[in-house]
């Protein structure tokens, strides 16, 4: 198991690809912040919106580092699709046969992807809030505000979302359907939820409504699960994904 976790790591930092979507992540991060910090002017502005002091407004800002999970799930259909994609699924599966194996191991190793996602986005958003609001003249509460907490479940969220990639990409398969499915999804499917009564009531319980609750982003009109019931259901989902993905490809042939 070590050794298939070694192997599939070694995919990863090997490829320029997750670097380069790392950087994305960070400038996506990056443009969040300044964003709400520019467009908040500590409250002066006449845009009626919270001061940067309020805790809501500071949580808020702090979760633009959430903004990762949009790059973690790519990364996570990515590292399966592509054994896929470059028949490359067959040495794997032929040098360890075992496949429930394999996909632990790249469940594992997407998980890690996305904690490093995370921390480098959360550090990046820390340091430019302390600089920015330092200028300002503006307090953090770090803590008593729960700017840590925010970023935590941040960092937890993008590692939920690398596993959901690893599961839509061994149950999609084609690597540019997954890629486009899921990012339509996110971006226009989930989102008409919200205004649809017939299924708004299931909106908060979706994958990226419980995301929102978790890291504490304002997300659709329906009042949010709080933090840890968003994060009991974003680990659902990363589970039923994460298991899904794994009997398929027990039960499927590897082309």
């Amino acid at each position: 198991m070590i050794n298939l976790i070694r192997a599939e790591w070694r995919k990863v930092i090997t490829v320029k690809l997750g670097w380069g979507m790392l950087l994305g992540a960070l400038a996506l991060a990056a443009l969040g912040v300044v964003a709400q910090i520019a467009s908040n002017g500590n409250g002066a502005n006449g845009n009626f919106l919270p001061p940067l002091s309020a805790a809501e407004t500071q949580r808020s800002i702090a979760a633009s580092s959430g903004s990762a999970y949009l790059f973690s799930v790519v990364v996570g259909i990515i590292l399966i699709t592509t054994e896929f994609r470059h028949f490359t699924s067959r040495p794997t599966f032929l040098i360890e046969p075992r496949r429930g194996l394999v996909v632990v191991a790249k469940l594992l190793v997407a998980a890690l992807v996305g904690i490093i996602y995370g921390v480098a986005c959360a550090a990046l958003t820390a340091a430019i809030m302390a600089i920015w609001f330092a200028a300002l003249g503006v307090n953090i509460g770090w803590v008593s505000n729960g700017i840590l907490l925010s970023m935590l479940g941040d960092t937890a969220v993008i590692a939920i979302f690398a596993v959901v990639g690893i599961g839509v990409g061994v149950l999609v398969r084609n690597q540019i359907a997954a890629i486009i499915g899921t990012l339509v999804y996110l971006f226009v499917l989930e989102p008409l939820t919200d205004i649809i009564p017939l299924v708004q009531k299931a909106y908060p319980y979706l994958p990226g409504a419980a995301a929102a609750a978790v890291t504490g982003a304002n997300r659709g009109s329906l009042a949010h699960l709080n933090a840890v019931q968003g994060g009991l259901v974003l680990l659902g989902y990363g589970l039923l994904f994460a298991v899904g993905g794994w009997l398929f490809t027990i039960r499927r042939d590897i082309p």
